[in-house]
């Protein structure tokens, strides 16, 4: 037992520097029955996100019916992807795939395998899904478009890391909006746009760090003000005619404010040291009504969780997490959620419990190894078992596993106790979250032992560069829906930058009733520059820049130019 030892400190076989094993982590790691990682908590991390593709999303047809789908998988990836009617149907045998085990090879690589031949659903679909195809990562949408990791919204597009939220476009992990557009880490906000963590604003532009504010623009650390203007108090009148100045049913007006806000943001604004709204005892950065969180990013309403980035729902007791709802007792996971408990090294799996190293699984219990099951019990690579005989074979394959660990392409071992490597990943680095939150350029992915791919070409027919399109989104007419635009980053692999894009007639009824002017770029690109917003995933320990000496963890890096307050100095400085 390790109950008796304070800490550990080991050398990440990735990145080679040290990290510690506090003897929490140890408890949490005897309680669910695997060993201490080998990994650092920032190399685990950029494994699993991996292992997360939401918004690379390519043409196929499904394997049964022969339905056009848009999948996540593209057709460089052999296994076949099936319709979520297919997929949930029972035109196919789901143990046709099912293999023993062979003790002369490593696990891995026979999981590997399997993932290579099984059937799995097309995108990450569940619960009601109403005209809202062009999605990944979603759960009871109505209307959504080209939006990825969204719960329980309806008329949303080009959006990420969004629920329940409505009418709302171009927003980036934001909650309960509604007739909102360029939204960034905001929540409760109604009718604004250009917002960056802001709350519960109404009627606002260019806001910053605002709370309960209505009518208020290119302002900072506001309170329950109203009528505010680059931080002053104006009448009604006054604020009108100054924001008509701003010239935003413009593009030009708007870029120009843009860089007035973000000026402001290095130059004028307080910054808090964390985003923490009602959550004791926690560390990381955009968590709320949570508590016992470390090193956490958006988290929101959970509990007990260590080493994890967007989880939600009341989840608990778990560590390792990319991307979780309903969960408990998860470990090192991508994806399980909804009901899933007791589930380690599992990428997708829905409502499943006491399963390891398996995808894509829905309702299962008591699975290890296995690849796109629903409703099943027992199973080991995709073969039934009975109940005694599946407990004694697991024993035998954990300690298979120890004996003869996997090693990839630079040398990197796998023991039972990590996640899949990184080149098991159906997703080249480019196309999945890593990019977003670690980007590296190609050559130096492809040195860690990243898969990385190269853009599909399509040919466009390109009616119309972007710098031509009509200034003002009141000069705009209806036919602007049938051109196609070309990008101005023309193909930038680090945007994902898709070369073309088109006004969807719903979109262009949004910017003509909001006076908000056509995006100059495509939506890939407008994703990477909300990024910009946003500070990366990791933790430094700064000191307080009002000069108190207070230090804390932030993720704001030391030589960033922002002024960066400790909670105590931040609170007596918002107005």
């Amino acid at each position: 037992k390790r109950s008796t030892i304070t800490m550990e400190t080991r050398a990440c076989q990735n990145c080679k520097n040290d990290f510690t094993i506090e003897p929490d982590d140890f408890s949490f790691y005897e309680k669910i029955g695997v060993p201490a990682p080998t990994f650092c908590p920032e190399c685990r991390m950029v494994r699993r996100m991996c292992w997360r593709n939401v918004r690379s999303l390519y043409k196929r047809e499904c394997g049964l019916c022969k339905k056009s789908l848009i999948s996540m998988y593209s057709t460089g990836h052999s296994a076949p992807v099936f319709c979520t009617d297919c997929f949930a149907g029972d035109g196919w045998n789901q143990y046709a795939t099912g293999k023993d085990v062979d003790y002369s090879i490593s696990f891995f690589q026979q999981v590997r395998e399997l993932f290579e031949v099984a059937p799995r659903s097309f995108a990450y679909h569940t619960g009601s899904l109403i005209n809202s195809e062009y999605t990944n990562y979603s759960a009871d949408n109505k209307n959504a478009y080209l939006s990825y990791s969204v719960i329980g919204c309806e008329d949303v597009m080009y959006s990420d890391s969004i629920d329940k939220s409505k009418n709302t476009l171009d927003c980036s992990s934001v909650q309960k909006l509604d007739s909102c557009y360029s939204n960034v880490d905001c929540e409760g906000n109604y009718n604004s746009r250009y917002m960056v963590n802001s709350q519960n604003c109404i009627d606002s532009y260019f806001l910053y760090d605002c709370a309960n504010c209505q009518d208020c623009a290119l302002s900072w650390n506001l309170r329950n003000q109203r009528f505010v203007f680059k931080n002053q108090k104006l009448t009604k009148e006054e604020y009108e005619n100054a924001v008509l100045e701003l010239k935003l049913t413009s593009s030009t007006g708007v870029e120009k404010t843009k860089k007035i806000f973000d000026s402001m943001l290095k130059e004028d604004a307080v910054h808090r040291y964390a985003q923490i709204i009602n959550s004791p005892d926690v560390t990381g950065d955009h968590i709320s009504n949570s508590r016992n969180i470390v090193y956490g990013f958006d988290v929101h309403n959970c509990e007990n969780i260590k080493y994890a980035s967007r989880v939600l729902l009341n989840t608990k007791d778990s560590y390792d997490l990319q991307g979780l709802a309903q969960g408990e007792l998860i470990y090192e996971a991508v994806a399980a959620s909804f009901g899933t408990y007791n589930d380690h090294f599992c990428y997708i799996t829905l409502g499943s419990k006491d399963c390891e190293y398996s995808l894509i699984l829905r309702n299962c219990s008591d699975c290890f190894g296995c690849v796109g099951l629903t409703n099943a019990k027992y199973c080991i690579l995709n073969k039934q078992y009975e109940k005694d005989e599946y407990f004694a074979e697991v024993k035998k394959i954990k300690k298979h596993m120890m004996d003869m660990p996997f090693i990839d392409v630079v040398g990197r071992k796998y023991f039972y106790g990590e996640f899949f490597p990184h080149e098991f990943s159906p997703f080249a680095y480019n196309e999945t979250t890593a990019l977003d939150n670690f980007p590296i350029k190609e050559e130096e992915a492809k040195g860690k032992g990243f898969n990385w791919k190269e853009r599909e070409k399509r040919e466009y027919t390109m009616t119309l560069l972007s710098k031509d399109l009509p200034d003002d989104i009141y000069a705009v007419e209806d036919s602007i829906t049938a051109e196609t635009i070309a990008c101005p980053n023309d193909g930038n692999t680090l945007f994902q930058c898709t070369v073309a894009y088109k006004i969807h007639p719903n979109e262009l009824q949004f910017y003509k009733q909001k006076g908000i002017p056509l995006p100059r770029y495509c939506p890939n690109c407008r994703h990477y520059a909300r990024l910009g917003y946003k500070n990366s995933m990791r933790l430094y320990t700064r000191t307080c820049s009002n000069g108190c000496g207070t230090q804390f963890q932030t993720t704001y890096a030391p030589d960033r130019p922002e002024k960066v307050y400790c909670e105590t100095c931040y609170q007596k400085e918002v107005l």
